[in-house]
């Protein structure tokens, strides 16, 4: 956190030194005359020229995220470090102010993961990129953001698993492939719109837990769920969606620190998933090399082991301050910082920053282009497209306007009037919050219902005066809502949780409103790791639970226009919700997958006990019918016919899947149809998952219309990850389960196939 700020505060001096030229001039400036500003020449080419003319003192000052200017070049200084996680956030390299100051913000990551909505999460990463490049043309922001968080949430108390789309490696990588769609590709293709960045690489996902936090971490992690969950989203990432720079972690993996890790760095991100880009550390991991992991004895072997593995670029201070020591005691040669410069330049070169702006229509966007009826309006949508709807006894939800003239709602709880809360964490400053008192508000008006707020207790806390008076309201109320859950007090970059159960002081206001409403308690969940809510779903006079996660700028008026009918809820759970035990049962050092005497297993794909609430569950104000269309459905398929594809990419299609859809409700809505195999169990072989999932879609249905819905079964979805982490397909059953319905089987005949 220190370092942080050190960096924050250099920044902001680069900022207004250096804010009215943030972009090199190559129409009249020293560049001009140079390669580097020859736009018919391979981008390689130009940053050779480039770092070829700098001095190796000058070379080391850009080789940190605050790198310094070089006058004499004409190269002005350059902050790597902006944040834009669901919409540009206070960081290093963003300032908000005079024209700008704000920008939309979208829900969380976690709720992304709940809308199931591909195209949704495309859509927003385009605003976002627009946003971005709105406020870099007033130089209150990079072109390099540090964004997004795919690692996968392995376990619900990890402090930063809302910043993920959930545990699921399939949903993690449609995700993280769609936001960088949207992150970096637009209207020019010539140029990057912004670089993103996929973190942490890898197998990232504990802050502090039983003294050990995440500088000193050595995660353990099997070859097999490495490569089963730990990487896909990685490759999803650098291969498929071309992400422009990755980031190391701070934590080892199998004793190596992951900014020194030459295999993960050099042979699984640049051999085998082919990066072009560049990688940059954690902020100090390059330190912690040295100082946290031991792995290294001296400053002079952390700078060669860093660079030699592939880190880039420093976030912090150690490249400066050291690299001369290792350059002179020949621990690395000046020919290492210019590999590490072509990488970084070679970015740059590719976003236009050293390019004529009237030639780049990303130089023409400016403050009208940031916090559109467009993005207001899309933050509405994907808030209310995440609202997971988890009990509805009786059909007690939506709640009939027409039915409530001159009645009292309660809004009892700690979140009712959350703001900045519902932003989650790697926000930035919003246009507006709407929290869910003035939401119901808004819904509710002309409608002569009376909504008054008591808040009763804090997220932990609480004192005797508010717990009567919010029981007060509660007994004057014709209807009452709880708005509880945590917030990032609790669970947040730097801290996880110890336990996973509603806050004792909740669940206990919970219960003595039970006994004094007058009609089922309705109860509204924010957070973004997974919460035991348990006696919520046992409880006789709990007649809802919604979870609406950390929702962002529009999330009150979103869960108000549930609860009211006015939308009707599809989203689905991206996390798996266990029981409070669940924290007794596991370390959260232990990093495996699987099942073992020592843990119940992990994820819905593996996880042996009973869930409160699975991965995948939510409910809709209407209801939904399933048959499948046999015409091109293969039930029987020979494995010789699969050899063939042997050396092409997995998405070789084995059988087609096509699911009717009926709505055959009363209400129009949205249906997420999931699709799941189940592998066939192989005599010898380790544990295979009790179901994977391999296709989703998000449809809406009118009352009575039939959608089609077409999922591909192919080699990737067959695969069976083996011990050693070879890849199998293997001859067997293969149950589809589509929802939670069992519906079609494959039978792959033949001999098993070592696939890779």
């Amino acid at each position: 956190m220190r370092l942080f700020f050190i960096l924050l505060l250099l920044s902001l001096i680069l900022w207004i030194d250096g804010q009215s030229g943030n972009f090199p001039d190559c129409k009249s400036g020293p560049l001009s005359f140079f390669p580097i500003c020859n736009q018919s020449l391979p981008s390689r080419e130009r940053a050779a020229d480039l770092i070829s003319r700098m001095t190796t003192i000058e070379k080391i000052s850009q080789t940190i995220t605050t790198a310094d200017s070089i006058p004499r070049l004409g190269l002005p200084k350059y902050e790597w470090w902006s944040e834009a996680l669901h919409g540009l956030a206070f960081s290093p390299g963003v300032f908000f102010g005079g024209d700008l100051p704000a920008a939309s913000s979208f829900p969380m990551p976690i709720n992304l993961g709940a809308t199931f909505n591909m195209n949704l999460v495309y859509r927003i990463a385009s605003i976002i990129s627009t946003e971005a490049r709105a406020f870099n043309n007033d130089g209150r922001a990079g072109l390099t953001f540090f964004t997004p968080n795919i690692n996968i949430f392995r376990d619900p108390r990890w402090g930063r698993g809302q910043e993920t789309p959930g545990e699921d490696p399939f949903l993690t990588s449609q995700y993280v492939y769609a936001l960088i769609q949207g992150l970096q590709r637009g209207d020019d293709e010539r140029y990057l719109k912004i670089a993103a960045n996929c973190k942490h690489f890898d197998a990232y996902d504990l802050e502090n837990w039983n003294g050990t936090d995440r500088h000193h971490f050595n995660a353990k992690v099997t070859d097999q769920d490495l490569v089963e969950t730990y990487l896909p989203s990685f490759k999803s990432c650098i291969k498929d969606a071309q992400v422009a720079s990755i980031m190391c972690s701070y934590n080892s993996i199998n004793g190596i620190p992951a900014c020194a890790h030459k295999f993960l760095l050099e042979t699984i991100a640049r051999e085998s998933f082919h990066l072009n880009g560049f990688v940059v550390s954690d902020c100090n991991a390059i330190s912690d090399i040295l100082h946290a992991h031991r792995y290294t004895s001296s400053v002079e072997d952390t700078v060669a082991v860093a660079l030699h593995a592939g880190t880039d670029l420093e976030c912090g201070v150690f490249y400066l301050f050291h690299m001369s020591t290792a350059l002179n005691r020949k621990k690395i040669v000046e020919a290492d910082i210019d590999q590490a410069l072509m990488r970084t330049f070679d970015v740059l070169i590719r976003l236009g920053w050293f390019d004529p702006p009237e030639q780049q229509i990303y130089r023409k966007l400016n403050k009208n282009n940031v916090d559109t009826l467009e993005a207001r309006q899309l933050s509405l949508i994907s808030a209310q497209e995440s609202i997971v709807l988890l009990k509805n006894i009786n059909k007690i939800l939506p709640l009939n306007l027409n039915q409530l003239m001159n009645k009292k709602i309660a809004l009892i709880g700690p979140t009712a009037d959350a703001t900045v809360t519902m932003q989650g964490i790697y926000h930035g400053r919003a246009p507006f919050l709407i929290d869910p008192i003035t939401g119901f508000k808004n819904v509710t008006a002309g409608n002569f219902i009376d909504i008054q707020h008591a808040r009763g207790c804090g997220i932990s806390s609480h004192n005797e005066k508010d717990f009567a008076a919010a029981i007060k309201l509660a007994q004057s109320s014709d209807i009452v809502f709880f708005f509880g859950g945590i917030d990032n007090t609790i669970e947040r970059e730097g801290t996880d949780r110890t336990i996973i159960t509603l806050p004792e002081v909740q669940l206990a206001l919970i219960q003595q409103l039970e006994k004094v409403s007058r009609s089922p308690l309705h109860v509204v969940i924010m957070s973004g790791g997974g919460i035991d809510l348990s006696y919520i779903r046992n409880s006789t006079q709990c007649g809802s639970l919604i979870w609406m996660g950390y929702p962002g700028q529009s999330g009150g008026l979103a869960v108000a226009s549930v609860v009211f009918g006015q939308y009707n809820p599809a989203g689905r759970l991206p996390v798996t919700l266990y029981p409070g035990s669940y924290v007794n049962a596991v370390s959260m050092f232990d990093m495996q997958m699987r099942p073992s005497s020592t843990n119940p297993g992990r994820t819905y794909k593996f996880y042996t006990g009973q869930a409160v609430y699975e991965f995948g569950y939510g409910l809709s104000y209407t209801t939904f019918n399933y048959t499948y269309n046999n015409n091109t459905f293969k039930s029987f398929v020979s494995m010789k016919s699969l050899l063939k594809n042997i050396n092409k990419e997995d998405r070789t299609i084995i059988s087609s899947i096509r699911i009717n859809v009926t709505n055959t409700g009363d209400m129009d809505g949205d249906d997420v149809v999931l699709a799941y195999v189940t592998p066939p169990t192989i005599n010898n072989d380790s544990v295979v998952p009790f179901k994977q999932l391999f296709g989703f879609e998000r449809i809406h249905l009118k009352q009575n219309e039939t959608k089609e819905v077409f999922f591909p079964f192919t080699i990737a979805a067959a695969l069976t990850i083996a011990e050693n982490a070879s890849k199998w397909i293997h001859p067997g059953l293969y149950h589809i389960i589509i929802g939670q319905q069992r519906m079609l089987s494959i039978t792959l005949e033949g001999e098993s196939i070592q696939w890779a």
